[in-house]
């Protein structure tokens, strides 16, 4: 059971770093889109 709270965990991990990632690109794309 334990592999399976550690792999559950993983999964979470895994997902935050992901939109984190996403929002990090949101970001760099408006800023592009700005009018420098």
């Amino acid at each position: 059971m334990s592999s399976s709270r550690l792999d559950l965990a993983e999964r979470y991990r895994l997902h935050a770093l992901y939109e984190t990632g996403m929002s990090m690109r949101a970001i760099a794309n408006a800023l592009e889109r700005a009018p420098s």
